[in-house]
């Protein structure tokens, strides 16, 4: 983790601005292909839910927007950020968990599946050490498969400062090009704009087109 130059950082008046405000988060809702993938998965057997996971866990990890985190008057860049996932317990209710980063899907995929499965059996609301408050080096994901969406709002806490970004993304669309996910995001607006967002987007659905290049 390292600090940022808030002297030199272009979005110092951005920052001082944006954080002053009762609640400076912002959200987008857009469709992203995901056919590419999804094909690549059924042939090689693999969980789309989690490779769609891992997909949007390295497009955070390649934008340093997303691995930036208020801390009072600076602001720290983490190396790289975890998952932390929400699962549907056996009672309906929903778990949370965290999930390493890892280089390799491979690696990731069997922890995530792992966890997911202690989590939903679970009966407890954390589990892996999820929002145990020793880091906030995580991105929070989560995925609504029974409904499609043209927005959503996560909750989150005004105070203390929370600038860990939330994903979710909800049922598989149709359209000319094949399957689609509406993928919202939720940023706070001191360190990101609708340009950052947008960035976002467009390196997910790159990743999501060329998914041998990841998930091999």
């Amino acid at each position: 983790m390292i600090y940022l130059d808030m002297a030199q950082w272009p979005r110092r008046q951005q920052f001082d601005f944006f954080r002053s405000l009762g609640c400076p988060y912002f959200s987008f809702c857009a469709e992203v292909p995901v056919q590419p993938l999804l094909d690549y998965c059924q042939r090689e057997r693999l969980s789309a839910y989690r490779a769609i996971t891992y997909a949007m866990l390295l497009t955070a990890n390649e934008l340093p927007w997303m691995r930036w985190r208020i801390r009072g008057e600076q602001v720290v860049e983490h190396p790289s950020l975890n998952a932390g996932l929400t699962a549907l317990g056996q009672d309906g209710q929903v778990r949370f968990s965290r999930t390493p980063w890892s280089e390799t899907f491979a690696e990731f995929d069997a922890q995530l599946e792992h966890n997911q499965r202690e989590a939903s059996a679970s009966d407890t609301l954390f589990n892996q050490g999820h929002c145990n408050g020793d880091t906030d080096a995580d991105l929070y994901l989560s995925c609504v498969p029974w409904l499609r969406f043209t927005q959503y709002n996560n909750p989150m806490p005004l105070n203390p400062v929370d600038s860990v970004p939330r994903i979710v993304w909800g049922k598989y669309g149709d359209s000319a090009d094949g399957k689609t996910i509406p993928v919202v995001i939720q940023a706070h607006h001191a360190l990101a704009d609708g340009l950052h967002l947008a960035q976002f987007y467009q390196v997910l659905e790159r990743h999501c087109q060329q998914p041998q290049s990841w998930l091999q």
